[in-house]
C-alpha cells in the first residue's frame, strides 16, 4: 500500500518554513526531519523510496496519516517533479507564494545573510549588475530575485507530472494567521481541521537585517511582476488581481 505523502516544493522565502512548523504541529502528520539542512532527497541522481523513509521518516508515530517534506530546491526543476511522480504517483504537492515583490527583497536579504550577496540593492534591482552564480555551491542560483517570482512557471511544470486536484496553491497573504483558509489546506491533506497550532500567530524565518529599498525599485519590481501576477491569475481561474 503506498504510503500519503506531500512535498512542500516553494516558493523559496514565501513563507515555508511558516508552513512546515504548522503541519510539523499537527499531531496527525510527521515531517521529514531535520528542517535544516532540508532533505532535498530528489536532487540525487539514484532515489529508493525505501531509503527515502528510512532517511527521513524514523521519528513518526502510530497516529501518522501523511507524510510530508519541504525542500524549496525543488520549485524549479522539472526532473525532481519527475521523480517524485514517479516515486510517489499519488502525491500531493503544495505551492506557498507571497507578492512576488516582497519575495525578491526578502530573497535579497536572505543572500546578505548567508555570505552570497555583496551588491546593493541599487545596483542589483537597477542597474542589473550580473554576477556568477557557478561561485557558489547552493542546489539554486541564490541571485534568481526576479526568476523565482514567476510563480505561474513553476506551477505548470508540476501540472505536467500530477494532476491539478494534487496540487494546491497557498497566497501566503490568505494564509497567515487565517484559522479557515489553514483548514481548506487540512482538509486537502485529508487530516483533521479540528485542530489549532500554536505557531498560526507566529512570525517565523524572518530576516535578521534591514535594508532600504527606494520607491524606485519598489515600482520597477511592481512593473516587472505585473505580467506574470496575470498569468498566474489567469493559471489560477481568479477572477481579481492576486496582489494590488
Amino acid at each position: 500500500m503506498e504510503r500519503k505523502i506531500f512535498f512542500i516544493v516553494g516558493a523559496q522565502r514565501s513563507g515555508t518554513t511558516y508552513l512546515y512548523t504548522l503541519l510539523d504541529q499537527h499531531p496527525e502528520v510527521c515531517m521529514a526531519k531535520p528542517l535544516r539542512p532540508e532533505p532535498k532527497y530528489f536532487l540525487n541522481k539514484n532515489i529508493s523510496s525505501e531509503e527515502y523513509f528510512n532517511r527521513f521518516y524514523t521519528n513518526c508515530n502510530s497516529n501518522t496519516k501523511i507524510l510530508g517534506e519541504k525542500s524549496t530546491s525543488y520549485y524549479e526543476s522539472s526532473e525532481v517533479a519527475k521523480k517524485i511522480s514517479y516515486l510517489f504517483p499519488n502525491a500531493k504537492i503544495i505551492f506557498i507564494l507571497s507578492n512576488p515583490v516582497y519575495r525578491a527583497i526578502s530573497n535579497y536579504k536572505f543572500s546578505v545573510e548567508n555570505g552570497f550577496e555583496s551588491r546593493s540593492p541599487e545596483e542589483v534591482f537597477l542597474e542589473d549588475n550580473i554576477v556568477n552564480s557557478t561561485t557558489h555551491k547552493t542546489s539554486v542560483n541564490p541571485f534568481n530575485y526576479l526568476g523565482r517570482g514567476e510563480y505561474y512557471k513553476f506551477i505548470k511544470k508540476y501540472y505536467q507530472y500530477f494532476p491539478k486536484k494534487n496540487v494546491y496553491i497557498i497566497i501566503k497573504e490568505e494564509f497567515v494567521n487565517n484559522i479557515e483558509n489553514i483548514k481548506k489546506l487540512y482538509k486537502f491533506l485529508n487530516i483533521s481541521t479540528d485542530f489549532l497550532p500554536t505557531s498560526i500567530d507566529k512570525v517565523i524565518n524572518k530576516s535578521k537585517i534591514s535594508v532600504k529599498i527606494s520607491s524606485e525599485i519598489e515600482q520597477k519590481l511592481n512593473n516587472y511582476f505585473k505580467p506574470y501576477n496575470e498569468k498566474l491569475r489567469e493559471l489560477l481561474g481568479r477572477k481579481e488581481e492576486i496582489w494590488k
